[in-house]
């Protein structure tokens, strides 16, 4: 089982240093927010968000992953918003559909953010994010970053591989066999059926090219073919995580003795009629796929939006499956 740890860095010697090398009076020795500064940006991360948060929470433009990225990339930086000039910050123009950059305007479909707030569905008024900009006062970034800030890391594609390989109870017999070009062993796909995916510099290397692309587009590097590795949640890698869980998941659901998903005399022909067996294996899947006991609330809630609505769909095989790569897709899978 991958368990999932969230670490803590708590280093004395790094807080001493951090307190060291930052400037302003005893009380904001670092420079940063007052409680009355952080409300303020507060109040404007909460009216923006709704509207922002769709593309701008992962990822190198994270902008709205927490109430720090916000400050530290867009409140506080220069590039972004000019302090006691909101004519002349790109945040505002960008709101108004002004934008002066690689994008007129936010969000970049639909109406700018001025009008959505004109018609009253957001939290602030243009007037007062304006306001705020006029009234906000400059900072020097602290150049050590808060061991108190949130990090998280999504899983790159060799881990993807390795994981779905363990919990699925899956491995490359399932999805090539051995063979040779010109006596160099390499291994080919049995079938593209299965949306294999492989390093190009595994050994033996795989034969086909499609695995190769799948591994690229979950962010996958490789030396040879020069090829840098992407961490970020890109389109492509949400695209081939949906294939791949649901093709994987049935895979291994069909997989004749594989114990990796379904417990001792349970079937996936066994359906919604018997609840409490359908919710014990959602349980245990809370536990398989994310390191942690689900409440009753938590099982309730995937049995009732997730199974139920599958099984509707066609039947009890088709709700595993989906329910599995729910599971998989889920952020708490995804990002460590």
């Amino acid at each position: 089982m991958r368990k999932r740890i969230l670490f803590k860095i708590v280093a004395p010697f790094v807080v001493a240093l951090g307190v060291a090398s930052c400037e302003g009076d005893e009380s904001n020795p670092c420079g940063g927010p007052t409680p009355e500064e952080r409300a303020r940006n507060q109040e404007v991360f909460d009216a923006l968000a709704p509207s922002c948060q769709g593309c701008h929470v992962t990822g190198a433009r994270g902008y709205f992953a927490s109430i720090e990225a916000f400050e530290s990339l867009v409140v506080y930086n220069a590039a972004v918003v000019v302090p006691g000039k909101p004519d002349t910050s790109e945040l505002i123009r960008l709101l108004e559909g002004k934008g002066t950059r690689a994008f007129k305007q936010m969000p970049i479909a639909g109406p700018p953010f001025a009008e959505i707030a004109a018609s009253g569905a957001t939290k602030m008024t243009m007037a007062q994010i304006r306001a705020w900009v006029t009234n906000l006062e400059a900072r020097t970034a602290d150049p050590l970053p808060s061991i108190e800030a949130r990090r998280i890391t999504r899983l790159s594609a060799d881990d993807v591989g390795r994981a779905l390989y363990q919990q699925l109870g899956l491995s490359d017999d399932d999805f090539y066999v051995a063979a040779s070009s010109f006596d160099i062993p390499h291994k080919t796909a049995q079938s593209d059926d299965g949306y294999p995916f492989t390093s190009p510099d595994s050994i033996p290397g795989p034969y086909e090219n499609l695995p190769v692309e799948r591994y690229a587009a979950l962010g996958g590097g490789s030396a040879p073919n020069q090829l840098k590795a992407d961490g970020t949640v890109s389109p492509s890698f949400l695209g081939v995580i949906t294939q791949v869980s649901q093709r994987w998941c049935a895979l291994a659901l069909d997989k004749a003795g594989n114990p990796a998903l379904l417990p001792a005399g349970a079937s996936v022909q066994t359906g919604s009629a018997d609840a409490a067996s359908v919710k014990a294996v959602l349980r245990a899947w809370y536990l398989h796929f994310h390191a942690v006991d689900a409440t009753d609330a938590d099982v309730d809630r995937v049995f009732s939006t997730v199974f139920v609505p599958l099984e509707m769909e066609k039947d009890a095989r088709n709700a595993y499956i989906g329910t599995c790569s729910y599971f998989i897709r889920h952020p708490d899978w995804i990002f460590y």
